[in-house]
């Protein structure tokens, strides 16, 4: 039987912009109970993945032999590693997990300085293209020790959407907890920036965004299986002054345009 929350969600196939992968049986239930047509598995640093690329390319190649274009896969790259090793990193994941985009973590270590980042994204532009989505965890770590200063979206999130113009940038959870309240407002200043939901505190930043600039800036994500699917969808259900129409766009429409360029 499928769930129900306001609506049967039956009514509405999800796109799931971010989820991680699990036990295949398990896996194969959370995408039957809440209707999941397509979904984004990425690299996590629950599993270590970012430092252990071939594990999570293990880890992957059951879904994707199991769910084929429905599994949308995120490849990452390694920051202690030249741009040479990065292509080949790359190149390695495309052929064996079909990457269609790339996920960036701030425990990765990188600095925020256009000059060495530069490279790692001509890797990106080589071997994927210009299309490439790249989603950028936003909860980032703000300790001085890890050389970042507690200073929010603007000098981490913000400031790599500003090198890079070209690609388009995907807000992870919603600016994470520490600047949730200023993301409609990276979004007006980005025209190649959208936002992905999972673990937004409240509705108010994401209504936000829909009232100020269009619920088109909006990708729906679970974060599962560190978050519960079922508050995730909750949240979109309980959007204010949200139309069904709106809310089919950020639950699919809107995930189905960005791979269709």
């Amino acid at each position: 039987m499928k769930s129900k929350f306001f609506v049967d969600i039956a009514d509405f196939e999800l796109f799931d912009f971010h989820c991680h992968a699990s036990n295949l049986d398990d896996f194969d239930n959370y995408l039957n109970r809440f209707n999941i047509g397509k979904f984004c598995l990425m690299p996590t640093v629950m599993a270590n993945d970012f430092n252990n690329i071939n594990e999570f390319i293990e880890r992957i190649k059951p879904l994707k032999k199991k769910f084929g274009a429905r599994a949308i896969t995120f490849g990452c790259m390694d920051f202690n590693k030249d741009a040479e090793k990065n292509k080949e990193l790359l190149e390695n994941q495309k052929a064996t997990m079909k990457i269609q985009g790339i996920k960036i973590h701030p425990e990765q270590g990188f600095k925020i300085n256009k000059n060495f980042l530069k490279p790692f994204f001509k890797c990106i532009l080589d071997v994927l293209g210009q299309d490439t989505p790249i989603y950028i965890h936003t909860d980032w770590p703000l300790l001085e020790e890890k050389g970042f200063r507690p200073n929010g979206l603007k000098a981490t999130f913000n400031k790599i959407v500003s090198f890079f113009p070209e690609f388009t940038f995907i807000m992870g959870h919603a600016g994470g907890s520490a600047d949730y309240l200023n993301i409609w407002k990276s979004c007006k200043k980005y025209s190649n920036v959208l936002v992905e939901t999972s673990m937004a505190p409240t509705t108010s930043p994401l209504e936000e965004i829909i009232w100020r600039i269009g619920p088109e800036r909006l990708l729906f994500g679970t974060n599962y299986p560190y978050c519960l699917p079922s508050s995730e969808i909750v949240k979109i259900f309980s959007l204010y002054q949200v139309s069904d129409a709106e809310r089919k766009l950020i639950l699919n429409s809107n995930a189905e345009v960005l791979f269709s360029k």
